[in-house]
């Protein structure tokens, strides 16, 4: 049953100049569930059984247009439950964090208190049988199938700091390797290993000279790298009201740290590099005594001040290089053409690979905008697109395998597309190898889903 949404009075369209109250941007006015069978363009391929689920922010309250940051709105869960080749059901929850509580008289959930009541408005994970709700600010939320928040989860009182939203889950021990930033430290930053069974392992610190934003990691079979590049704290836009307050500041070094896993924080190795920023990593891999990612990189972001893009610049695919002896990253460009959000398959996380997908990322009418994907080999460094039609936007795909896949390209991209002519959303699913515009199905919804971060896709988990 829908429920009534305070975000009722607001006027999108009247909501300041600032670009993310604007289009699919602006956010949904109810909580609501629909039941299939939808209309379908194509057919489902066979053996896509599961759970799509998506993560994004989504006001609960009618935000200042002036200070509000796309980062800081609530926590919304789309889920979308596919079975024999239909899509059987939809559903989207606010996450009920503490911060939900406070501003709309929602149950506050049970479980550990946390140093900031932020959103959980980032990623959603499955690990140890857990769906998980993530947001770098706190500690995850457990969520169930049906998109209910359970409680906020700590390990059994293991983890007692907050947990980046990009952990990485290795699919054939299903170990996860997190890390979290700490604003109120030192320590700024601590590394975590987590057993199959969610039992946390291993946690040590890392010294950081101050608070910065470090939004994602390279993990590879042996080491991690982290990013302390210079988006730091910044104490005159938490007095200005800021949501988000960071800036950046290119007259701070840039370093990346490595670090083997398994040794303590003290054993940590730094590189230096120009000031850039990464949100997101695609991959990474260990070749000889060389650490390899392929990271998404912005020269420069957070530089526009309050209530406007999140930066001057676009970002491009780069390839960096972190060599036992060597002091500095070398840094090789993949792809000058824009992009974000890279997935690859789950199965070459950590590992050599080949192919990664993400969105192309472009900017008009003030506003950033999703005009397709982006299928990149590295191995040839070659890229194919899929651009879409002006009346539709993309997001970040999810590929999941195809049941006989053998590569990192056989399987499917799953995809939100915002149809503009329609003020609605689809589900729509491209074949991953071939990277045909013309895609396998297209399921209208009968609701909008407006553009967020992440998502993932859980096998043979369902809901009706």
């Amino acid at each position: 049953m829908a429920q009534p949404n305070p975000l009722e009075t607001l006027d999108p369209i009247n909501a300041g100049v600032n670009p993310y109250l604007l289009e699919n941007f602006r956010p949904v006015l109810e909580e609501t569930a629909r039941s299939g069978p939808f209309e379908v363009e194509g057919s489902i391929p066979p053996g896509l059984d599961g759970l799509l689920l998506r993560n994004g922010p989504n006001p609960a309250v009618v935000p200042d247009p002036k200070t509000y940051h796309w980062f800081a709105g609530d926590g919304m869960l789309h889920a979308i439950s596919l079975r024999d080749g239909e899509v059987r059901a939809y559903r989207n929850r606010l996450v009920r964090t503490r911060a939900l509580s406070a501003s709309i008289d929602t149950k506050a959930p049970r479980g550990p208190k946390e140093a900031i009541n932020g959103p959980a408005n980032t990623a959603v994970a499955f690990f140890a049988n857990r769906i998980l709700a993530l947001c770098e600010s706190g500690l995850p939320h457990r969520m169930t199938a049906e998109l209910e928040t359970v409680c906020v989860e700590d390990f059994d009182g293991a983890l007692a700091s907050p947990l980046t939203a990009h952990p990485k889950i290795d699919v054939e021990t299903g170990r996860m390797a997190a890390f979290g930033y700490d604003p109120f430290g030192p320590p700024y930053l601590r590394y975590h290993e987590f057993d199959a069974d969610g039992s946390l392992l291993t946690t040590t610190s890392i010294d950081l000279p101050r608070p910065v934003m470090i939004h994602d990691f390279a993990v590879s079979s042996t080491k991690v790298a982290f990013f302390d590049l210079p988006i730091v704290l910044d104490g005159d836009l938490a007095l200005a009201g800021s949501q988000i307050p960071f800036s950046f500041n290119d007259q701070l070094p840039g370093h990346v740290g490595v670090l083997h896993r398994g040794q303590p924080g003290e054993h940590i190795t730094w590189y230096g590099i120009d000031p850039c920023y990464v949100f997101h990593v695609a991959n990474a891999f260990d070749d000889g005594d060389c650490l390899v990612a392929d990271v998404v990189v912005y020269e420069k972001t957070f530089d526009v001040g309050m209530g406007g893009l999140l930066g001057s610049s676009l970002p491009r695919l780069e390839r960096w290089r972190m060599r036992d002896g060597e002091v500095r990253v070398n840094r090789t460009i993949l792809d000058d053409q824009t992009l974000e959000f890279p997935v690859t398959d789950q199965a070459v996380q950590s590992r050599d690979y080949r192919h990664l997908f993400a969105a192309q990322i472009g900017r008009r009418d003030g506003l950033d905008r999703f005009p397709g994907y982006v299928k990149h080999d590295v191995e040839r460094e070659t890229s194919l697109r899929i651009t879409l039609p002006d009346h539709l936007q993309g997001g970040e795909p999810i590929f999941v395998r195809a049941e006989d896949g053998k590569t990192d390209d056989e399987g499917y991209l799953l995809c939100i597309e915002y149809d503009r002519s329609r003020d609605l959303s689809d589900l729509v699913i491209y074949d991953a190898h071939e990277m045909n515009a013309k895609p396998e199905a297209r399921i209208h919804l009968p609701v909008r889903i407006p553009f967020g971060f992440h998502g993932t896709f859980v096998p043979r988990a369902t809901f009706s």
